[in-house]
């Protein structure tokens, strides 16, 4: 199986709970994988607890790290065995679904020429006015959104590799769960300006690989996220729009549409608002400061 040639990184804060349950849903196949990189940024109560808890496990180093998933990632990218053909990242939360990995195996088999794997993140489908907007004719005809997985779009914005019920070609990947081959990863780390939250790393890193080749989903290798939150902080609101601009700008897409998108963000914002959800409140007003930055810029 392609574990025997994987290096998988975790990168991980305050989670014993979720390392515990990812390693779990990993079953059997966890002593199979040549390698497993764990770089904890925690506290050293956490991080003593996370030692003790995976030292009899003989294929798991723990690294300590600074606070950053770019960060930490980019320490799993250099400290990694380079004899192996994989690198593949997980999130700390994610769940695999039973036979995950051997569907996975079946895929790479498959399609072994492919540079990326994406897992298939199964979650509940939404059908919030939001969505049902992204999703109208106008929308995707323009350029706005599309309703096929792991697109990019004119704007800049992607679509989530969530719910696909086919194999997919993607334009990227998300590092809850996927693989790479690690030929391709010479010379190539994370974004490590991208702000605490490290928002949009995995669409920076994945969209310039796709310049040396094939990006794919799975559809049969399923997992879950059961502790998707939603983020409504000011900070966040700015690095939403800022690093956004930042990825349509690096890879010359559509200005214009960045912005008309960012105006009907903004639009539906005040919407929630005013259907009294105010804690989107200060992500709105940061929404506004992200906006004023980039035109600054």
């Amino acid at each position: 199986m392609f574990i025997k040639f994987t290096s998988l990184i975790i990168p991980t804060k305050d989670r014993l709970s979720n390392l515990n349950r990812l390693i779990f849903s990993i079953g059997n196949y966890i002593n199979e994988i040549n390698e497993i990189i764990i770089i904890d940024s925690s506290s050293k109560k956490i991080h003593n607890k996370i030692l003790h808890n995976f030292k009899n496990y003989k294929n798991i180093k723990v690294l300590k790290s600074k606070p950053s998933s770019s960060k930490q990632r980019n320490i799993g990218i250099k400290k990694f065995n380079k004899k192996n053909k994989f690198l593949m990242f997980c999130d700390d939360d994610v769940v695999f679904r039973k036979n995950s990995i051997l569907n996975m195996n079946i895929f790479i088999k498959k399609n072994p020429n492919n540079l990326g794997y994406s897992f298939n993140l199964i979650q509940k489908e939404s059908i919030s006015f939001l969505e049902k907007i992204k999703k109208s004719n106008f929308f995707t005809e323009n350029g706005f959104y599309d309703n096929r997985p792991g697109v990019v779009c004119e704007n800049g914005w992607h679509t989530k590799l969530v719910n696909a019920k086919k194999d997919h070609k993607t334009m990227w990947l998300s590092t809850q769960a996927c693989i790479y081959k690690t030929k391709f990863i010479k010379n190539i780390s994370f974004d490590e300006n991208l702000g605490k939250y490290s928002y949009l790393e995995d669409l920076f890193f994945s969209y310039k690989l796709r310049k040396k080749g094939i990006l794919s989903l799975s559809h049969k290798s399923k997992y879950t996220h059961p502790n998707e939150i939603e983020r409504t902080d000011l900070y966040f609101g700015i690095k939403e729009v800022v690093n956004r601009h930042k990825f349509v700008k690096k890879n010359n897409l559509n200005l214009f549409k960045f912005y008309i998108t960012i105006l009907f963000k903004l639009f539906f914002n005040i919407f929630k608002i005013f259907s009294f959800n105010l804690n989107f409140v200060p992500k709105f007003i940061g929404n506004i400061f992200g906006l004023v930055i980039c035109i600054i810029k």
